[in-house]
């Protein structure tokens, strides 16, 4: 049935149904291929409609834009009791792996190296748990020497922290904070590799003094005696005599 035979409640009651059945957004285009003959500017007055009569009879749930569409979820003072009754199934990450997801959000498209150094540790087992929870993926691949694999974030990503695009993604102090305890980290890292080795540089060189000392002990100290005993100064004073 083409939309242009639907009044306004039966368009909005259709919407709902999809926002509600879909379980992820769902962007304008396919509302609207999916509701023949609406247009965009139709979708969106109906979307209003929605939110103004959600929020009019306090509900507790509103349609929100979420990754490029359109999602119904319910307003953050229910959370509490949403997580108690069912959990929604949300990764929970580490912090180490918020670390890296934030790089690679502000920096994509970022190769693991880059990730690796603003760390200053080994980031492949993170980059793994994200992959596996959906939130990065693999973008293209450097024209640098090797070409190594580049990432970027999921739509996922931005479902999952409720980002309308990737320009929402906000410039907070903290990130800088954190890359520039990555770079501390780096830097530390690098300077207690230079001490051990200069530590283990420095054992090496004690220990060819002491084979040095020891070889030349040897040549200027007498020769045992037949019966295998060092004569004693006054022994060897008293032959002299």
């Amino acid at each position: 049935m083409n939309a242009s035979e639907l009044d306004a409640d039966k368009i909005r009651g259709i919407i709902e149904a999809l926002l509600m059945t879909a379980g992820q957004p769902l962007t304008p285009g396919r509302l609207v291929g999916l509701l023949k003959g609406l247009s965009g500017k139709d979708l969106r007055r109906a979307v209003d409609d929605l939110n103004e009569r959600y929020r009019v009879g306090g509900h507790a749930m509103a349609i929100v834009e979420i990754a490029g569409g359109f999602q119904l979820a319910t307003h953050k003072e229910y959370g509490p009791w949403v997580r108690k009754f069912h959990d929604r199934g949300q990764v929970r990450l580490s912090q180490a792996a918020l670390e890296t997801l934030a790089i690679v959000a502000f920096k994509q498209p970022v190769g693991r190296v880059e990730v690796d150094s603003i760390r200053g540790v080994d980031s492949s087992g993170v980059m793994r748990t994200l992959f596996e929870a959906n939130m990065v993926r693999m973008v293209g691949r450097s024209e640098g020497v090797g070409r190594p694999m580049m990432f970027g974030t999921t739509k996922e990503f931005m479902v999952h922290f409720g980002l309308k695009s990737l320009a929402d993604l906000p410039k907070p102090k903290e990130l800088e904070e954190l890359l520039a305890e990555g770079a501390r980290r780096h830097g530390a890292a690098a300077a207690t590799r230079d001490t051990e080795e200069q530590v283990d540089r420095d054992q090496e060189h004690e220990a060819v003094e002491i084979d040095a000392v020891d070889a030349a002990d040897s040549a200027v100290r007498p020769p045992p005696s037949q019966n295998g005993a060092t004569p004693s100064p006054a022994a060897e004073t008293a032959d002299d005599q």
